[in-house]
């Protein structure tokens, strides 16, 4: 009968092998619902009697499950099984539930589309081929149900009709990935064979899943609320030191990409800690909890251009994160937590086929971030800046371990690099002076980015032309003796886009020393400088003759100051507006003498006004400029604080960081309710290096300071941070898909409004 010569017996077996196991699983799936409604039912009614007859009913169904699966089986495998039509409102006793149950079952056939039919057409080949060996419609949906409705009938009522109720949802709906598999064996063993399908069946079959051992039955007072995310802490806490030990029993597997699931992730854990409790027990903000830390994981770990093993990795923090979430609010809201911080390297490494290989630079970090965050939650900030530098490769091999000739090589064209970088930076300093700070960058942070730069992405790429610019200005600034408070802005901002935007992997934790220390360096000359007024220049015998008292169109005369160099304390800007203001006469006006109080400075007899034959009273001197300078040092002390935002309370755009003071303020809930009711899709920015997602924003969840995402059903697919999402489109890295004058109206109102509620904190 078939290419194989494989008997109809042997076909038979082979299909009661592969359903049985869905059937299994089905009809466990089944009594666990049932008993979750039963113990719901018990826990809210007031009738002993009605309570009594629900108890009853759910230690008769853990009690009969095994016996319901093995008598179920035996029907199906019996002659006869489902030969003869039956009117189904006869089998349950009920003509609504029965009119219910054919609309289910209906439904469930067209959800499986032609595999069923497919199937139903093979197996009555092969009954009319062997009728002793394989009953007419053997695993069809009605010969299946028939034989489900025939195994309950000594069941109680209060189970008997909530079993049929969930039979469609909880089984029927879900064999048609299993009708697949039964039609691909057919087709291999040659009972009508027909156009193989494109498709893999298997990729359609869920994992398969452990069958837990039945619950214990003995009894238990019912608990009617669980644990508070308070409460929900204290219960982490011996989970995760239990993890750190070895034990994996409490870690949400998952076996393949694209299978890690947020709604999974929280039945699973809320099932570790309160086995017996009900799902709809839980309190909603420990449900809430439990649901975006799966949603934070899920994002990462569904990225199949990750290595499994970091992947693996990452997934061994779920608990310890789990933890640090229901302690810490700020995780969910900061997208700066060190914990995010941590998740993303890694995930970043895992991406980096440089980095690929080094997986036990990260597994050796896990136990001591699980135990930070049980124990010293401020250990993270220095375990972030770890995970930071092995991101950059900066890790080296034990000198035991002898290198490959890959490094061999790597090493020799990193040294002809740097001397080429030392080249380029002697040619743009030449005969330039420079200053200790200036050198300390130029070491520590240009010649080291410039190497890495030039070995992998080249001197024509987009970084290697933002250093050079870089470069410039460093230069430029580090000598400049009329520095002002806004070049030093331009020069941080420049740096910052360069080393995190452009660059997008940032500088090591020495190198961003490095560069801070160079900023603050600017910020002090700023400081120190005051706006360039010219000074009156000391009357002497000889200016006296150039200039007589009767020429009216003698000038004063200014000079700069001995002493006004870069890093020297210099006059004071109102005593010198003064003294140039005040007119210089020949023969009344004594020679000024240094002002001790406003020139500290010691005289060194040195002067910067050069002899020339030209007549220096000729020359009409630039009066100083009043528009320029502040009215008053209390005006001046004003600005200064106005330019100089905190980084660590500030984003790039200017912006508050704190996600759950963003998230309280009524205008914010006011833009982001508007794009909900609008339903703007947006191509949302994740990360550097990482694909836009196109989602519309579901709510904007103001309890833990984050956006939910969802896709075009209104699934919850992506949770980011407030501020993180605010920050991003204000500076039009996540940005709609079709433009709207009327959001980006709304976008320029919130910048402003953000900046008012700055400025008033």
């Amino acid at each position: 009968m078939n290419r194989f010569q494989t008997s109809p017996a042997q076909v038979r077996d082979e299909l009661a092998r592969l359903m049985g196991a869905a059937l299994h699983e089905g009809v466990r799936r089944l009594f666990a619902q049932v008993e979750r409604q039963l113990f719901d039912l018990a826990s809210s009614e007031r009738d002993d009697a009605r309570r009594a007859e629900a108890f009853e009913a759910i230690a008769e169904a853990r009690a009969e499950q095994d016996g319901f699966f093995r008598g179920l089986s035996d029907k199906l495998l019996g002659s006869g099984a489902a030969t003869d039509p039956v009117e189904w409102h006869e089998l349950i006793g009920d003509r609504s539930r029965a009119l219910l149950f054919e609309d289910a079952l209906a439904d469930a056939k067209q959800r499986c589309g032609t595999e069923h039919a497919q199937f139903e057409a093979r197996i009555g080949q092969l009954h009319s081929d062997d009728p002793e060996a394989v009953p007419a419609d053997l695993y069809t949906m009605e010969s299946i149900s028939q034989a489900f409705l025939a195994q309950t009938r000594d069941l109680p009522d209060a189970l008997r009709h909530r079993l049929i109720a969930h039979w469609a949802d909880q089984v029927l709906n879900r064999l048609a990935p299993i009708y697949s598999v039964l039609n691909d064996y057919l087709i291999q063993v040659g009972v009508l064979p027909g156009i193989k399908r494109l498709r893999n069946p298997l990729d359609e079959v869920d994992p398969a899943l452990q069958i837990t051992p039945p619950p214990d039955t003995t009894t238990e007072e019912p608990r009617h609320d669980g644990p508070n995310p308070e409460a929900l802490a204290d219960r982490l806490v011996p989970l995760v030191r239990a993890t750190i030990a070895g034990d994996d029993q409490y870690l949400f597997r998952f076996e393949r990409d694209q299978d890690w699931r947020a709604e999974a992730f929280a039945e699973f854990i809320m099932d570790r800690i309160e086995p017996t409790l009900p799902l709809g027990n839980w309190p909603t903000r420990s449900r809430d909890l439990i649901r975006l830390v799966g949603m934070t994981f899920s994002d990462v770990l569904n990225d199949e251009l990750i290595d499994p093993r970091h992947r693996r990795q990452i997934a061994a923090l779920q608990l310890a994160v789990l933890l640090l979430a229901a302690r810490d609010r700020h995780f969910l809201a900061d997208a700066d937590h060190p914990a995010r911080r941590i998740i993303n390297l890694m995930a970043l490494i895992g991406s980096d086929p440089d980095l690929k290989p080094d997986v036990q630079a990260t597994a050796d970090m896990l136990v001591p971030i699980q135990e930070a965050i049980v124990d010293a939650p401020e250990r993270l900030e220095v375990l972030a800046d770890q995970m930071r530098d092995i991101s950059r490769g900066k890790p080296v091999e034990p000198e035991a371990q002898r290198p490959s000739p890959a490094r061999d090589r790597l090493a020799l064209i990193e040294q002809r690099c740097r001397v080429r970088v030392d080249k380029i930076l002697a040619g743009h300093v030449a005969d330039m002076p420079l200053r200790e700070p200036a050198r300390d960058v130029l070491a520590k942070v240009f010649q080291p980015f410039m190497v890495r730069t030039m070995i992998n992405q080249g001197r024509q790429s987009a970084p290697w032309a933002g250093i050079i610019t870089l470069l410039q200005d460093t230069l430029t600034l580090q000598i400049d003796p009329t520095i002002e408070r806004a070049d030093v802005d331009d020069y941080r901002r420049h740096a910052t886009q360069l080393f995190n935007e452009t660059a997008g992997d940032g500088l090591l934790t020495e190198e961003q020393q490095a560069l801070d220390g160079f900023i603050e360096y600017l910020d002090e000359q700023a400081r120190q400088m005051p706006e360039m007024s010219i000074p009156k220049r000391p009357v002497t015998q000889e200016t006296e003759q150039a200039a007589p008292a009767s020429s009216p169109s003698a000038e004063p005369e200014y000079v700069m100051p001995a002493g006004h160099e870069l890093g020297m304390e210099t006059p004071d800007p109102a005593d010198l507006k003064e003294r140039a203001a005040a007119p210089a006469t020949a023969e009344s006006a004594p020679a000024p003498e240094p002002d001790s109080a406003s020139d500290p400075t010691p005289d060194t007899g040195e002067s910067i006004d050069i002899p020339s034959p030209i007549d220096l009273a000729s020359v009409e001197p630039n009066p100083p400029s009043e528009v320029d300078e502040p009215a008053n040092a209390t005006e001046a002390a004003t600005a200064t604080e106005r330019t100089e935002p905190t980084p660590a309370e500030e984003s790039a755009s200017g912006i508050p960081r704190d996600g759950l003071f963003l998230a309280s303020l009524d205008f914010v809930q006011a833009f982001f309710d508007q794009q909900v009711l609008s339903e703007e899709w947006f191509e949302v920015y994740t990360g550097p290096g990482r694909a836009l997602r196109r989602l519309k924003i579901r709510n904007l969840d103001s309890e833990n300071g984050v956006i939910n995402f969802a896709n075009r059903t209104g699934q919850a697919k992506l949770t980011l941070p407030v501020a993180q999402v605010i920050d991003d489109l204000l500076e039009e890295r996540t940005r709609l898909v079709f433009d709207n004058p009327r959001f980006v109206r709304a976008t320029e109102q919130l910048r402003t409004q953000l900046e008012e509620a700055r400025d008033e904190r």
